[in-house]
């Protein structure tokens, strides 16, 4: 890869033949930024996303997660109604619990 002042400018192929481009996309894979899940015993798909069910409750009870570390669908939008959902649904584990 070429670069310009931080900005692609050509990739260079193995046989030193280059193409000009202007953005290059790529699937990275997900890996979770935190060790806390793990250490937790909370499991997770074979793509590295955190397993909930339809409440964000993981599968360790009493552990919810929602977010980036639980979908693809990563965008602000999401992140927000995923974590006003989730937090509902604490909310009402919690009173669940109390009664």
């Amino acid at each position: 890869m070429v670069q310009e002042n931080g900005y692609i400018s050509h990739i260079v192929f193995a046989d030193g033949t280059t193409a000009a481009v202007t953005a290059l996309y790529t699937h990275a894979p997900f890996e979770q930024h935190c060790s806390l899940p793990k250490k937790l015993g909370c499991v997770c798909t074979t793509e590295g996303y955190l397993i909930t069910d339809n409440t964000q409750q993981t599968t360790i009870p009493g552990v919810f997660a929602c977010g980036d570390n639980t979908t693809r669908l990563r965008t602000v939008a999401n992140a927000v109604a995923m974590g006003t959902a989730t937090g509902i649904a604490v909310t009402k584990s919690f009173y669940t619990i109390q009664s």
